[in-house]
């Protein structure tokens, strides 16, 4: 599982729209879709902003939060282009509950392309 495709079941789960989310402030809508598709990756603040924000709005229980940050911020570190980084962030999830979840691979066809899709030619 991506931090993308994690952020888009929680919004999902919450009920919450990508312009319900982007009216918070502390992110836009057209960045969240950024996060979503893994084109953009998010700050340890706003992963934190976000989940505060989830509770405080009675989407996310209080004693939830934490476990939640933690598994945002290692799905995060699992992204990391650094292999030392990506390796810590491994060894962390072996350790949470749930790591096969945030371990599994994520398919390369549902892996979001970067860049502009490319036009066929007119014929």
């Amino acid at each position: 599982m991506t931090l993308g495709e994690k952020l888009k079941t929680i919004r999902r789960d919450c009920g919450l729209s990508q312009e319900a989310i982007g009216a918070q402030g502390f992110v836009s809508a057209p960045g969240w879709i950024k996060l979503e598709n893994s084109q953009r990756s998010p700050s340890e603040k706003l992963i934190k902003h976000l989940v505060s924000w989830l509770v405080q709005d009675k989407h996310v229980k209080s004693a939830a939060a934490k476990r939640l940050t933690e598994e945002l911020l290692t799905l995060k570190y699992l992204g990391s282009p650094s292999k030392f980084v990506h390796d810590l962030a491994v060894n962390h999830a072996k350790s949470m509950p749930g790591a096969e979840a945030l371990l599994a691979p994520t398919p390369a066809s549902a892996k979001p392309k970067r860049g502009r899709p490319k036009l066929e030619p007119k014929k």
